[in-house]
Formats: structure tokens, sequence, C-alpha cells
């Protein structure tokens, strides 16, 4: 049986609102409900965090039991990035991609996956228009989502702006944790960071997981649905129908009744 998202994914007309067909979902973006999140939400995932690697560029990092990078560049935890935990409550090391951040900056980050996963997610911090990831399996593009339409979300919702571990610090950026997940059976074995300008993409605690989500299996759906997207096409999701994502499968089954009458 389908899960109450799968079957919300139809064309469902509501107050003039034409959410996208199931056939042409294929990666679902949200953004933590929690704007102090530094974390994803889903369990059983595995999490690279950078904090192992010194500051500088590094070329063939390994993330564990996950795949491998072929370049980063680590910054250590300034206003702009690098997430808080516990061993590291002022902020640990993060990866940026910038044509301007140090002498060896990287502006493209990619990430080959050792098999097909389906979500994938990263604490955004000091969050530009300019910040994109494409998702890949083999040489086929499956999606591919520029920031500006989360930048765009997160920019009237309170919270999000500036740094967590004192927000007063760069208070004009937003700072969230986003998830990205297959649906449909969408899968992915390489994803690729790249900014576009001279600005920077920092990231850090990246989260990933092979299994895709699923509500039997993993309750809610992590964070505030913001697009669906299929190949370069982007479907933003409006905040009016946001909940439906997450309705119960009778009210569900309710539009279908209401369509099929």
């Amino acid at each position: 049986m389908k899960s109450p998202l799968t079957l919300l994914f139809q064309v469902i007309p509501l107050a003039g609102i034409i959410l996208a067909s199931s056939a042409s979902a294929q990666l679902l973006v949200s953004y933590a409900e929690n704007p102090d999140s530094v974390n994803s939400t889903l369990q059983n995932t595995n999490t690279y965090d950078f904090n192992n690697l010194s500051t500088g560029q590094h070329d063939g990092a390994q993330w564990s039991g996950v795949g491998t990078f072929d370049h980063l560049y680590i910054l250590a935890a300034d206003e702009y990035g690098g997430a808080a935990d516990a061993s590291h409550p002022n902020g640990s090391n993060y990866s940026v991609q910038s044509n301007t951040v140090g002498g060896g900056a990287v502006n493209s980050t990619t990430l080959t996956l050792n098999s097909e996963h389906a979500y994938f997610g990263f604490w955004w911090s000091a969050g530009d228009a300019t910040n994109v990831l494409s998702f890949y399996k083999g040489a086929d593009l499956v999606a591919q989502y520029s920031t500006q339409t989360l930048l765009d979300v997160l920019a009237a919702q309170p919270g999000y702006k500036g740094n967590p571990i004192n927000r007063s610090q760069n208070s004009s950026q937003s700072y969230a944790f986003i998830n990205f997940l297959g649906l449909d059976g969408a899968t992915w074995d390489k994803i690729v960071l790249t900014n576009l300008n001279s600005s920077g993409f920092e990231s850090d605690n990246y989260t990933d997981r092979a299994a895709a989500w699923t509500q039997a299996a993993d309750g809610d759906l992590p964070g505030v649905p913001v697009a669906i997207v299929n190949g370069t096409t982007v479907t933003q999701i409006p905040e009016a129908s946001t909940s439906l994502l997450v309705a119960s499968a009778g009210l569900l089954a309710a539009f279908r009744r209401r369509r099929s009458a």
C-alpha cells in the first residue's frame, strides 16, 4: 500500500493549487522545523562532521561506509559555519565551496557514493541563493536544486536568521538543517555541491541513508516541505499545502473519493 505522502503526489486541486503528480516527483526538499537543529531527525543515518580533518584542502577524503569526496576545503568554526555539539559548544570544522576562501579553496565538491542512496541532509549555514546540489545516478541527472527557493522560504520564517550559536553573528543570513528525500524509488550514487559565484556554500553534518524515508517505518516526514525536484524542474510547495504532506491517510482518502465522484 502506498504511504499517505505518496498518495498526495497525485494531481489534487486544492484552493487553486496543483501539486506535482507522483509520476514526476523525484526528490523532496524540506527544512528542520526547529531553527536550532543542526542534525537530522531521521533515524538510522550515517553522519560526517569533518572534525577528523585539518583545515585547508583535502583530496580523496573517505566517508567510511558511504563514499569518497573528490575535493574538500575545511574551515574552523566562525560566524559563517561550524555546527556546535557537546564536544564543540562554540562550533566545529565545516566544509565550504567558494572561489575566494583561502588559497586552495574549491568551488565544487563531488561525493561519490558506494551504492545507490535515497536520503541526504546537511546543516546549511550562511545560506545564499547560489548554492546548487546536483544528484546523479550514473551519468543521469536525477535532480538539481538551487537554494533560491529555500532561501525565499526561510527568509519569511522567524528564528532562522543568524548563527544559532549566537544569533547576533551574521544576522542577515539563514541557517537551517536541510533534508533531501528520494520519492517513488528515486535514488542517486553521486552528489555534486557547487557555488556559482564568489560567496560560499557553507555546510556541515552531512547525513546519509541508503534506504528511502517511509511513513510506516520512520513516522513523520523530517522537516517542513519546500519543493519537489524532477531533473532541473523545481515545483515549490506552497505553505498553505504543507499540512497536507503530513495529513492522515483518511484525509487523503477523502480527497481521492472527491476526485472520483
